[in-house]
């Protein structure tokens, strides 16, 4: 209907016999008829592709595909719809340019297509511009770059053959890196997953780490705090570090220094076994522009709930203050929170035994594994102006975009949580990678996994973008 009525619709062809725009419209106005008004019934797959079928000759073959984001400002968004209106037009019909009515800040999409991964392995500031071609090229770049790529290089090319466009557009893509965190957690050392899927992983982290600027594991390293264990893990860190060159940041779980990950009071309590984890509760790294604050969640709590103590917030308060005091550049770093409980509840099927057991016996098994004190971490976090937590703990990867008010202002905070990357309990292998700009604080995740854990391979499953203006 939007495509049939909306006027939307712009080519270098319109007013003449062959307008595209008319053609689309007659096309979509016969689909949408052929639609029950008032039915409210879901549409199956093979409706869906019935309908559209006939729109799908208007959209495909052409050697160059472009999509604006605008940035939500209303100047910027003028220039944007200046590069759409222009580029539509002098393209002569050779290329198809898209841009959304409004951009969502904070976007997530699931299966994204390649030239989306793109945009979230490369992530910069809008307004900007993905491109991408038929023969799997793509790149992207800043609204005023775009302009003057498209001017210079790229409407010439279209006089050409799909080859010749897809060769310019894959020169742009070569100046382009990020710089990329990798995040794990949950690797729970001792269990049957982690023992048999061992050379597995260990295969696909030698694949991946090459592009990896630094590692991180947001808790329970082991399945259980035994000295037995601590020859798997220290491998692992010398494989992580032998390839990255930079120490392994890693903070302690509840199964790291509880019984099986369960505690009562002072049962089950085995702290002393994290002091040779080569953990530090504060990491600057210059080359990423980021620093990292780290806390111990399992420091108290019983059963496997957590909480991050006042003191551990001040302390990395006074931590931080003080290397700002010698180096005021790093007030200008992106900042990371890493802490192994979630800070806001989520609800997943009980897979780990103890969950199931406090399932069935309890009801409600987040009252046993939840992390005390989450909203005031939050606002403390907020009011360091940190923009990322990274967390693990429920082995379902997750994300939760926070609103907080400090003093007055309002302060976005997004909550990135890793599954399992053994995939304990009986769910998916899973790692997160964050791509981030740097010199902008321009940030995206994007969430891999192995969902049956058989050496089927590690898939991107969804991507959550940052599309701020000013990212935090």
């Amino acid at each position: 209907m939007s495509l049939a009525y909306g006027g939307s619709l712009i080519s270098s062809t319109m007013g003449t016999p062959d307008d595209w725009t008319r053609q689309i419209a007659h096309a979509a106005e016969r689909e949408a008829d052929m639609v029950p008004q008032g039915d409210d019934r879901v549409l199956t797959s093979a409706e869906v592709a019935q309908r559209l079928n006939p729109l799908r000759t208007y959209f495909t073959g052409y050697p160059l595909y472009a999509m604006v984001i605008p940035s939500g400002s209303w100047q910027s968004d003028q220039d944007s719809f200046r590069f759409f209106t222009e580029s539509a037009v002098s393209s002569h019909a050779n290329a198809l340019i898209l841009m959304p009515e409004e951009t969502k800040e904070l976007t997530s999409i699931i299966d994204p297509f390649p030239p989306l991964r793109l945009l979230a392995e490369q992530p910069i500031k809008p307004p900007l511009v993905v491109f991408w071609t038929p023969l799997k090229s793509s790149c992207v770049l800043p609204l005023f770059e775009a302009f003057e790529f498209f001017r210079r290089h790229l409407i010439s090319a279209l006089d050409g053959d799909f080859a010749e466009v897809d060769r310019v557009v894959a020169s742009a893509a070569v100046r382009q890196r990020s710089r990329r965190i990798l995040h794990l957690s949950d690797l729970h050392f001792g269990t049957s997953e982690a023992a048999r899927r061992r050379r597995w992983l260990k295969e696909q982290l030698a694949r991946e780490l090459p592009s990896i600027d630094r590692v991180v594991v947001t808790g329970d390293l082991f399945d259980n705090p035994e000295e037995a264990l601590r020859e798997s893990f220290d491998e692992f860190r010398a494989d992580v570090e032998n390839i990255t060159k930079k120490d392994l940041l890693v903070i302690p779980g509840n199964h790291d220094v509880r019984s099986k990950g369960n505690a009562f009071w002072r049962f089950g309590r085995n702290s002393e076994f994290i002091t040779d984890l080569r953990w530090s509760p504060l990491t600057i790294d210059h080359d990423l522009q980021t620093v990292f604050f780290a806390f111990n969640s399992s420091e108290s709590g019983n059963f496997a709930r957590g909480a991050v103590s006042d003191r551990q917030r001040l302390d990395r308060s006074t931590l931080f203050d003080a290397e700002a005091r010698r180096n005021p550049r790093i007030n200008d770093y992106l900042k990371i929170s890493l802490v192994h409980h979630h800070p806001y509840a989520y609800d997943t099927r009980p897979q780990a035994t103890y969950e199931k057991v406090i399932a069935n016996i309890f009801g409600n098994e987040e009252a046993f594994v939840a992390f005390d004190g989450g909203p005031d971490f939050m606002s403390w976090c907020a009011a360091r102006g940190i923009s990322l937590v990274l967390h693990g703990h429920k082995h379902v990867p997750h994300w939760v975009e926070a609103d907080l008010s400090i003093r007055g202002q309002l302060q976005k905070v997004v909550v990135v949580g890793c599954g399992s990357t053994t995939g304990a309990g009986g769910r998916p292998m899973c790692f997160d990678v964050i791509a981030m700009d740097p010199v902008t604080k321009c940030w995206s995740v994007l969430f891999y996994h192995d969902e049956r854990g058989d050496g089927s391979g590690f898939g991107l499953q969804n991507v959550t973008m940052d599309l701020r203006s000013n990212s935090q």
